[in-house]
Order: C-alpha cells, then structure tokens, then sequence
C-alpha cells in the first residue's frame, strides 16, 4: 500500500557544551565565535600539551536527590538536563499522557566508563558500588533519562562511535514515520574521559592548538558535550500550537565495509550515504544550500570528505560547507546533534557558520568552507554529516521553512524472516541446535572458566576496598557480606556454557584470524548460515544490505586489554586495540569481511539488544529503505569485572551442571552465562516470493515500552505493566488479540525478579481471552546469551512453525507460578501466531508477534 511519509520537525531542543549550557547563550556564542578548546586540567596529569573543549560549566540539578546524583555518572546527567531542557522548550515537560507515548534514543560511545574510572586512573580506593550499578551498564543512561523524566515510549542506544547521535536521530525519526509514536526524543551525551582522550592522543591526530578543519596544520581537537531534539509529527505539534524549529526531511546510514579506522579512500561510502539520503527526501543536489560538514581536521578525514562533496555535488557551484568543530571540537558521539542545533540556532538568522582559524587550505580542500566569518544566505535545505570508526556514515537533510518542500512516498512491505543462522554451546549452526533441543534428555557439558591472574589481582583489591568500605552491606543488605567462595575462581564447580571445538574456516569463506575477536567470529559464522539459508549472496550489491547489531557487553577481552594498557602510564596506552574496544567493533569486522555497505547501525541496549535490532531492521524493511537488513547479536563470554559483580550480587548460578539452570523454577539460584550469536536476514513478503526463496516466518508486529522504575527493584507490579503494555501494542499492531495467539515464549534469564516481571505480564495479557496458552522459554537449553537471548529463543520458535510441534522447557521441575500453563512436555499442536516477549535489564520492554 503506498504510504505518505510523516513530517517530521522539531520542537524542543537542549544544548551542553563547552561554549553554554543553554540554548539561548550557545547561539550568542557561536554568533561571537567563540572557541572553546582550552588547556586541560583533567588530562594535563598524563599528557604533555593537554588541549580539549571541555564543559566546565556548574550545572545545577538541585531537583534531583544528592544520593541519586552521586548515584549517575555524567553521560546520565547530562542526557537527564538536555532532554529535560527540550522537553521543557517543547511545551511537553508536564504532558503524563504524551511522555507515556513518547520513545527515548540516546546515541554515546563511551557510556557506562565513569563508574570504572577509579581502576584504570590507579585510585581504586574511589571506587563506589553504588555509581557501579546505577551507571556501570553501557544503556544505563537511557534507563536513568527515560525513568527521570516519566518516557515510556521504549528506548534504545545507539553505538556508532562518531555517528551516534545522528543515528540516534534518524532512528527517532523511523519510529515516527510508522506511527508508533506522535514524539520522540533523541539525545546524544558524551564525556570524554581518559580512554577516549589517551586513544586519540597516542595515536598522534590531535592538534596542538585548536583544530583548523581543511586548513593550516590537521589535527583534530576533542570535546565533549550533549544535545537533545524533541521530534514530533507535524499535525500533532501544529494541533497543539508548538513552536518549530525545523523539519527532518530524511536520513541515511552507510557503512564503507573498508577499514577498522581509516575513511576508504575513493569516499564511496560518504558519496553513496549522501546521495541515499537525498533520495528519501525527494530532492536533488542542486537544492541543497548548505552542509555542514564532519570536518575533524585531520588530513584523511579531510581530504576525503572533501573528495566526497566534489562527486556528489559537482553541478552546484553555489554550495557553501563548513566545520563546526572548530568551535567547540569533536564531541563523538554527541557531535552530530550539538553540530545540527548549532545550524538550527544560526541559520534562520540568514546566517552559515564559519570554520573558524582557517588559513592556508591544504592539499585538495578547496571547497568554499566559509572561511572565518559568517556568510549570510538564506538557507532553506541543509545536510548534516557524519562519518566514524569502522565507515559509519550518517546523513541527515534538514529544512529550517517546515513544509516548503513535498513529502515522499513509499510501498508499505511485510516484512518477513528468509534466513537465519545461530552459533551456541550446544551447536555450531541452526541444524545443530535444534537436533540438541528435541533431544534434550541430553544435557549440554559446561566449560571451564579461564582466570586472568591480572584480573584477579585487580578484582581482589577491588573487592578488598568494598569489604573494608561495607559498600555491599549498606547497598543491598548484611546477606552480601563478602566471604572468599563469592568469588568466581574460588568456586569448583563454577562452568558457563561455552562454545567448543568450533572451526571457522570449514563455516566461512572469508576469514582473517588476526582480525577476529571471539564474539564477532561467532557473528560472521551465524551471519553466513543465515545468508546462506535465505540463498542469498553477497556480491557487488553490498549495497543493498542493512546491517543492525545489538550488543549487551562488546567485545570484552579487546575492552579488556585496551584498559589493562592504561596502567601504569596511559602515553603508552596500546592503540592496536582501540578502536576493537568500541561497541561497533563486531560489526565493522562483519562488515568489512562480507562487503555489507547499506543501512549499518549498533544498538548496545544491553542484555535483548537483538531484539531492538530487529525492531528497528522491521522498520527499514517496511519503509523500502533496504532490500534485505541482517540483524542480529553476539556475545563472548569473558572473565571480566562484571562476571565478579554479577557473583558477588549473586545474579549467577555457580554450577557444573547444565540441569541445575532451571528458568521459572520455584527456587531460582540465577542465570547460568552463555556465549554465541544469532542472525536473521529480512526482507519483504514479496521479494522473498520474487526470488523463489522460502518464507521462514512474518514479522506481523511489534510494540516496545519502558518503566519508569529503574532505581527502584522493587518495584515488580509497574515493571509487569510496562511488559503489558509492549504486548498490547505487539498485538494492537498486528491487528489481532490474545486469543489468537497459539504459544507465548518469553526471554527471562531465570531469576526471580526477571522471571517474576514477565510471568505477571503474561498472566495480566492472556489472563481474559487465553488463560491456557502455551508458555516456553528455552534459554536453559543455550545459557544466557545475554544480547542474543531473544533472537535464539526466536530461532527456535521457527522450527516450532515448521514442524506445528513445541519443545519443553529444559531442565526445570517445579514451577514457580501455577496460573500459567508452561509447557513440561514435547506438544504437537496448529502454531500460527506466536508471541515473543523480552526485556533489558534497565527496564525496556519488547513484544514481537510472530506468523507462521
């Protein structure tokens, strides 16, 4: 059905950063250009010639509980001010009903880093548990803004380094554009501890002074700082009298699928981002007056960029570019939003920021940057841009005269699931692990957990200080005291569910061991089987391939490495393993090994990530934005800090037997970890019959929320409504109800409190028009492949389909709860509608209705 696309504008916007912590006095700066890169204080300890634009500014939160703020890092607090400050300019800050609809994205690079600090900048005696749970979690932010501000729309995080908050946007944007919300807010925070700063430092890109984009001497500055932007339907914000402050015309993401760091010389992907952006919005080069480039300075990124801009917009003589960062330096992830608003506080005064310091041009820079001092023009089209670490690109096209340029349109598509592959403990492809799992008198053999003797050197002085500080006893209670077999290595009997004896070479084509993390060997080889099932090729039309990742923890054994490097001297930090530090690591390698060049993003939501993924690969399909998105998730199972967090809180069931991991048992002991991966390629219904492939199963509908009770565990009751309420929109969107649906799986990971929340939510859906539905869950049969879970109980639910029969759920004897009907035997029973349920760990709530 063909489909009017939304307008999308803006209506509130926030603003942190080294010039102003308001709207108002960060446009009176950057209309004085003001430079905001100074001498560093922080980083001057470790490095000679410390430069970087830092927010200094004393941010008042007096709203908020003293014991609360020490409990956030600044990734939280800065997210919190901006999005309520939008909020607030957008007239919605009191609104209940409307920020019960409106949805968080929250694009950062480095979150979850300051509660660690104290470890790696060698004063561990610092260190607070407390800051630990509450900000320790790489989604924590979006948990800490959405419960803060009362959003229960759903959220996610985006983790594309230099393009996250752009991609935070464009994803805010899509949700939108399919009617799951009327608002939405999108956000990217980024401070920039030590390191981010030492892994640019030692890598020699910095500027000496202040960046000159394009000019003089390259380098580059870093800064830090945070923005937000209040999207909203037009007709919704014109109804209620909003001011607009601009309109999203479109968006585009690319990946170059060419080198872990390095831009790809020939500026294919810049060129193919920009010019697929144009072509969402319906218009031509020529139209656009003005972009505001990425522009870090350094002579690569530079002279590429500008290759870029020449091919894409040769026949427009007119154009004018420019850098921002040479105001306020490059934020990473909050870059993209606080360069837009920086466009959208100038521009309708007629007038196009400078790049500042601007000398003698370089080599191949001879683009009109708008050298120094403003240029007044009417500006009624924009494009933003911005590129990252691994070929993210990311394009947005913006109009500050809201409605003076047509919508598109597009053929609305089902969307439907043609392949799939999975790697686990119990099977190296999809054939393997169901084989296992209909032979489950079985009983998967645990792996040995290999200890780091500077891990436990580390983690023992760690727990020492918490032991002498009573920092578990006052957070959670005398029944944590700590005693030696709480610690991992000191338990005999402590296995996880490991992947074994697995040879890639006999799974891939393509393989560069060297290159290869253990998480992202796992998602190349799921990536494969699932191309390989669809009978699809990758060839030369990488384009035509989307790529969504969730991630829970990363890569963590590179993570590992990189911050071990830090200690004692940070100078000698080893830069090898930077940029396989970062979220996007495992996807850039896919990337780059299968030539995957379309829509690419990182969600790093944590535990379910892949579940987000596949919401948001739902939506690029439906709009016809890709032919065919991979989305998926990996885990690596590592013995890092948080596997000790995890024993000493007593989340993890210390065991070495597979059948002691009892999910909705009636005495759960926690979760039993897993490692592995799953991928799914989408397409259309009607390109998968095109090509005379088979339809495993369709995507009939989704629906996400969050609660607003992130501080408080206690709170099960409004966890459990918030479930309910993703499981209403899941059916309200696939335009059925409870009694249709022939079989429930849920994704809890088996404890109390996880299993508790999803069962109420079950109970509270079904309780009406499907009492007896069938329940399942079968993550015991895997462990908990933290970021996958989802995604691997779904690959079991397609085999479900295809043979109308149910597996068990594993292991466990007795259950907790005697309303719902889990299923304790293999059923052979119609299965049509399937509903699949999951959740985060910092309060997100997922529900997919699957058709067979």
């Amino acid at each position: 059905m063909k489909m009017d696309r939304k307008r999308v504008v803006i209506t509130g916007m926030g603003i942190l950063s080294s010039l102003a912590d308001n709207v108002s006095d960060f446009k009176q700066a950057l209309l004085n250009k003001k430079c905001g890169v100074t001498d560093s204080e922080r980083f001057s300890t470790w490095f000679e010639n410390a430069r970087a634009a830092e927010v200094l500014h004393d941010i008042d939160y007096s709203e908020l509980p003293e014991d609360l703020i020490e409990s956030l890092d600044n990734a939280a607090l800065w997210a919190y001010k901006v999005s309520k400050d939008a909020l607030t300019q957008a007239g919605l800050i009191n609104n209940k009903e409307r920020l019960n609809e409106t949805g968080l994205i929250v694009g950062v690079s480095s979150a979850g880093t300051e509660a660690f600090l104290p470890l790696f900048e060698q004063r561990i005696q610092d260190f607070s548990l407390k800051k630990a749970m509450y900000s320790g979690g790489f989604s924590s932010c979006c948990s800490s803004v959405s419960t803060l501000l009362g959003l229960k729309g759903g959220m996610e995080l985006v983790a594309t380094a230099c393009t996250a908050s752009p991609n935070a946007i464009g994803m805010a944007f899509d949700y939108i554009q399919n009617g799951k919300s009327k608002t939405m807010l999108a956000v990217g925070t980024e401070p920039i501890y030590l390191p981010t700063y030492a892994g640019f430092y030692v890598l020699n890109v910095m500027h000496p002074d202040s960046c000159t984009p394009f000019s003089g001497n390259p380098g580059m500055s870093i800064g830090e700082g945070a923005g937000a932007v209040m999207l909203e339907e037009y007709e919704h914000a014109v109804a209620r009298g909003a001011t607009i402050y601009g309109e999203i015309l479109s968006y585009a993401t690319s990946c170059d699928a060419f080198h872990e760091t390095g831009p790809d010389p020939r500026a294919s992907g810049a060129v193919q981002v920009m010019t697929k952006a144009m072509q969402n919005a319906g218009i031509t080069p020529e139209q656009i007056d003005y972009v505001n480039m990425h522009g870090t300075g350094t002579e690569a990124n530079d002279r590429i960029e500008t290759l870029a801009m020449k091919k894409v917009f040769a026949n427009n003589e007119n154009l004018l570019v420019s850098s921002t960062k040479s105001y306020f330096g490059h934020n990473i992830g909050a870059a993209g939003i606080v360069e837009l608003i920086a466009c959208l506080v100038t521009l309708p005064e007629k007038k196009v920021l400078p790049t500042l310091a601007f000398t003698v041009p370089r080599a191949n820079c001879d683009l009109d940057y708008v050298p120094n001092e403003f240029r007044e023009k009417d500006v009624n089209i924009f494009m933003k841009n911005n590129y990252a670490f691994g070929g993210n690109n990311c394009s947005m096209i913006v109009s500050t005269k809201p409605t003076s340029i047509p919508v598109t349109s597009y053929e609305e598509k089902r969307v439907a699931i043609s392949g799939i592959g999975a790697v686990s403990a119990i099977g190296h492809t999809l054939n393997e692990i169901v084989d296992f799992i209909w032979e489950n008198n079985q009983s998967v053999e645990l792996g040995s957990v290999k200890f780091y003797d500077d891990t436990l050197e580390e983690t023992r002085e760690l727990l020492d200080v918490l032991t002498t500080t009573h920092q578990f006893e006052e957070l959670l209670g005398s029944d944590f005291a700590l005693g030696a077999n709480a610690l991992p290595e000191n338990d005999e009997n402590f296995k996880t569910f490991q992947v074994s004896n697995l040879e890639p070479r006999k799974h891939l084509r393509r393989y560069d061991p060297r290159k290869a993390t253990r998480g992202g060997t796992f998602a190349l080889i799921a990536l494969a089987e699932a191309l390989n099932t669809a009978k699809r090729k990758i060839k030369k039309d990488g384009d035509e391939f989307g790529f969504v990742m969730g991630m829970s923890r990363g890569p963590q054994e590179t993570t590992y490495k990189y911050l071990q490097s830090l200690k004692p001297d940070p100078r000698k930090v080893r830069t090898s393993e930077f940029p396989g530090s970062l979220m996007n690591s495992i996807p850039t390698f896919c990337g780059i090994s299968e030539g995957i060049k379309g829509y690419t993003t990182t969600l790093a939501t944590g535990e379910n990530a892949a579940l987000g993924a596949l919401t948001y690969g739902y939506e690029i399909i439906r709009q016809e934005l890709q032919p065919q998105v991979l989305v998926g998730g990996a885990d690596e199972y590592f013995p890092s800090m948080s596997l000790y967090m995890d024993a000493v809180t007593q989340k993890i069931h210390m065991t070495s037997d597979a059948r002691d991991y009892q999910i909705y048992g009636k005495e759960p002991k926690g979760f039993i970890p897993g490692e592995g991966s799953c991928m799914l390629l989408l397409e259309s219904v009607e390109a998968i019959q095109e090509r005379g492939a088979e339809i495993l199963a369709e995507i009939a509908g989704y629906g996400k929320s969050s609660s607003n009770s992130y501080f408080d565990a206690s709170q099960i009751d409004e966890k459990a409504q918030s479930m309910s309420l993703a499981i209403a929109r899941a059916l309200d969107d696939a335009g059925i109800s409870a009694k249709d649906i022939d079989l429930v799986c849920g994704t809890s990971n088996g404890s109390q409190s996880n299993s508790q929340i999803e069962i109420e939510a079950i109970y509270q859906s079904f309780q009406q028009e499907n009492p007896q539905v069938p329940v399942v869950n079968y993550n015991a049969f895997f462990g908990f492949v933290a970021s996958s879970a989802g995604l691997m109980n779904l690959a079991v639910l397609i085999d479900c389909i295809k043979k109308q029969a149910v597996p068990a759920i594993p292991y466990t004897q007795e259950f907790c709860d005697e309303r719902i009907n889990f299923v304790r035997q293999p059923l052979k029973m119609p299965v049509k509608h399937v509903l699949l349920v999951g959740a985060t760990e910092g309060g997100n709530y997922y529900a997919f209705v699957i058709k067979g």
